[in-house]
């Protein structure tokens, strides 16, 4: 081996190591402190903060320079999973609201300097109208959402679910959305005929706010236009009797229900559905032939009520006489406007189609009706057609099969009322749903259809230039399992 001079090796390791003795060195342009070390490496800093005033069982999710999601379910501290390097921007927004709450950021942007952890998440819980409470009969249990018209999206709400009472089977919402009530019917379900009061607090929370006892059972009820007056249809008391409506004041400050007032009204003994004009107060209840003969027994009745030609002591009064029906009604819609009202009649599968008068008085269209549903060809079971939903536009009317699992779409006719079917087959649900209800504005809206036995919920976008369903971006919606979803109400 060739031995080389000390001096020479001497000056090979001082050159590589920068230099020795009296020399300089040229410090690194890269920090030394952060997330990450090492040569040619960047420097990266975490990006956090603190979250405060989230309802209990919430979630907001949060994002960083519109990406990195992050769901935060309580309050306290929080950190993006991805660090940022060492001038780069930060942009904290919220991603999706939690269903009950505002929220807001503050000290949200800047440029990395270092970690970042003063981004602050402010929530403040809200009075909603956009709730949706859906009504569970095995357990009688209400269970309360926020929904989003627009992608159909169905938040469950912070609080308990409250107890309706055993039996419970109808639900309504009034329409400042600030009170809700449950029916139970009584009549044989071993629990005595009622009206339960709920309070919709900050966020959507429930509280029970009273009980009032019927004087008999129940068949279905409504609410006026103002929410401060309660209506119910109470069954005969015996065979051949009549069936009345009764009338229950609510008090206009805590929502809960008064005892009964006035005498009652008399209907004809087999009437069985109560709806309300969504502009007026007027009520419509339709009495259906028990055994569906076609003999000219179902008719429908309008009512005056409030200041629309109730009696001196506020119970309603009729209008006009009764009208006939198709064979065997068993829902009924008006159009948003109040000017056309439609009774679906699923023993002759049609619809009857009525003008509404000034007074609220039904008048049966001449041509056009009863029109008759246009069933679909691949349909394998009997028609049964059991709900109706208007849009918010007015110009498109949703019918349920609920034996196929399908929805015939219909246009309305806004200078007469008539129907006419869309250009396309019925939307296949795939689940035999039961219930419908609609939500949105004149610009689109989404059409929830529910299970009652699977404690599904499909949800559909409609287009508001051809009233064409399609499902949403949130396809389906199950409830957590065992709930068996009896009815349910939007506030809207």
């Amino acid at each position: 081996m060739k031995i080389q001079p000390m001096a020479l090796v001497i000056a090979a390791a001082c050159a590589a190591l920068g230099g020795c003795g009296g020399g300089s060195s040229t410090p690194s342009s890269s920090p030394t402190t952060g997330g990450n070390t090492g040569a040619n490496t960047p420097v990266t800093y975490a990006v956090g903060g603190q979250v405060s005033g989230l309802l209990s069982g919430e979630t907001v999710q949060l994002l960083n320079n519109n990406g990195d999601a992050l769901p935060v379910n309580a309050d306290g501290s929080f950190t993006f999973a991805t660090q940022l390097a060492a001038g780069s921007p930060y942009n904290v927004t919220i991603g999706t609201q939690p269903g009950g709450a505002s929220c807001s950021v503050s000290a949200s942007s800047g440029t990395i300097a270092g970690t970042v952890s003063n981004v602050a998440v402010t929530c403040s819980p809200m009075l909603l109208k956009n709730i949706a409470l859906f009504l569970d009969s095995a357990a009688g249990t209400i269970l309360t959402y926020a929904y989003d018209a627009a992608s159909g999206q169905l938040t469950p709400l912070a609080g308990p679910d409250l107890s309706a009472g055993a039996g419970s089977n109808g639900i309504l919402v009034d329409a400042s959305a600030t009170h809700a009530y449950t029916l139970t019917p009584g009549n044989g379900t071993g629990a005595a005929p009622r009206l339960a009061a709920f309070t919709i607090g900050l966020g959507g929370v429930l509280t029970a706010n009273g009980v009032q006892t019927l004087t008999s059972d129940a068949l279905d009820a409504t609410l006026d236009v103002a929410g401060d007056t309660l209506y119910v249809l109470q069954a005969p008391v015996k065979v051949g009797q009549a069936a009345t409506i009764m009338t229950y004041p609510i008090d206009p400050s805590s929502g809960a229900v008064g005892a009964q007032v006035g005498t009652a009204t008399v209907l004809p003994s087999t009437a069985d559905l109560l709806y309300r004009s969504p502009v007026a107060d007027y009520l419509y209840a339709i009495a259906a032939d028990a055994g569906s003969t076609g003999l000219g027994d179902d008719s429908v009745t309008a009512y005056g009520i409030g200041t629309n030609g109730a009696s001196t002591t506020g119970q309603p009064k009729p209008v006009g006489t009764a009208v006939a029906t198709g064979i065997g009604p068993t829902a009924m819609a008006i159009t948003p406007d109040g000017k056309y009202a439609y009774i679906l009649n699923n023993n002759d599968r049609t619809v009857s189609i009525y003008t509404v008068g000034t007074d609220g008085s039904l008048t049966a269209l001449g041509a056009g009706s009863p029109f008759a549903v246009p069933l679909g060809t691949a349909s394998p079971a009997a028609p049964q057609l059991t709900a109706m939903a208007i849009d918010p536009s007015g110009q498109y009317l949703y019918i349920n099969d609920i034996a196929n699992g399908d929805i015939y779409q219909l246009k309305i006719d806004s200078n007469n009322g008539t129907l006419t079917a869309l250009g396309t087959p019925p939307v296949a649900l795939g689940t035999p749903n039961a219930g419908i209800n609609m939500v949105g504005d004149s610009t689109g809206a989404t059409l929830y259809a529910f299970d009652r036995n699977g404690g599904g919920v499909s949800v559909w976008t409609q287009n508001a230039s051809t009233g064409q369903l399609s499902p949403a971006r949130l396809s389906s919606f199950t409830f957590p399992t065992g709930t068996a979803v009896s009815t349910n109400a939007f506030g809207k």
